[in-house]
């Protein structure tokens, strides 16, 4: 962070902290609440891993601001660069030589959650909270019904987050550049039960079946929201886009080889 913002100020550029961050260095000259940054800035840098880039995505994701993603986490599926880079990569924006890569956001709307922003760069999971029951749920497309799941939650992901919950409930995996939909349950009780996958204008609905159960909703792995009984959980494409600062064409079968080892043989006495 300090070499970040000791380059910002050779360069005599402006800057804004969110407050959490402020926080932590003691910069309150510089602080600004994360859901006003967008008023301030041209560009977001994100300083951490996959989570950090979600989080961010969802504070200015909706005002077309460009999120660059420095990795100081593990994984870094989303981010661009690593520490070792951040004097190169930030030379590189100022001067231009970048390039944007748009991601499909997903738009929720629940009744009883009065809320305007509630955006996904990843997924939606619905499920029964901390009750370790299986949870019923009724899924519809455009007004039709698809089916009914008793499961233990669903997950609605885009193709950024096919490789994250979704992947690990057994979904597919699709590239990013696709304008798509998945609905993936989560160990549905059943032998039948697969994920399915919906145009990028399918307006899906999943309804809480049981009257008496309140369900959690639960975005980006971040949010969690209580839904009231027999509630109607609306899903649908955003009208943004999440724009990514890309420093060079981004390769997505690479990062699945590299970081969840696509294609690897397994390790034997032969090959170890």
């Amino acid at each position: 962070m300090q070499l970040v913002l000791q380059w910002i100020a050779e360069n005599g550029l402006e800057y804004v902290l969110c407050e959490e961050i402020a926080g932590l260095i003691g910069d309150s000259e510089h602080q600004m609440p994360r859901d006003r940054m967008h008023e301030k800035i041209d560009c977001l840098l994100s300083l951490g891993g996959d989570g950090t880039m979600l989080a961010a995505a969802r504070a200015v994701g909706q005002y077309a601001i460009p999120i660059f993603g420095i990795n100081v986490g593990s994984l870094g599926f989303l981010t661009e660069a690593t520490t070792s880079e951040i004097i190169g990569s930030l030379e590189a924006i100022k001067t231009g030589r970048f390039i944007i890569d748009e991601r499909m956001a997903l738009k929720i709307e629940c009744e009883g959650l009065c809320d305007d922003h509630l955006f996904a760069l990843n997924d939606i999971v619905v499920d029964n909270g901390a009750d370790t029951r299986l949870v019923k749920l009724d899924l519809f497309l455009n007004d039709k019904f698809v089916c009914s799941y008793n499961a233990d939650g669903l997950i609605i992901s885009t193709p950024t987050g096919s490789t994250a919950y979704n992947l690990a409930a057994g979904g597919p995996v699709l590239h990013p550049q696709l304008d798509a939909i998945i609905a993936c349950p989560i160990c549905p009780h059943s032998l039948t039960i697969r994920p399915i996958l919906f145009s990028n204008d399918a307006q899906i609905v999943v309804r809480l079946a049981a009257p008496d159960i309140d369900g959690r909703l639960t975005i980006d792995g971040q949010v969690s929201l209580t839904m009231p009984p027999a509630a109607d959980v609306l899903i649908r494409r955003a009208a943004h886009r999440v724009m990514l600062i890309r420093l060079r064409e981004y390769d997505f079968f690479n990062i699945l080889r590299t970081k969840l080892h696509l294609g690897a043989r397994p390790l034997t006495n032969e090959n170890a």
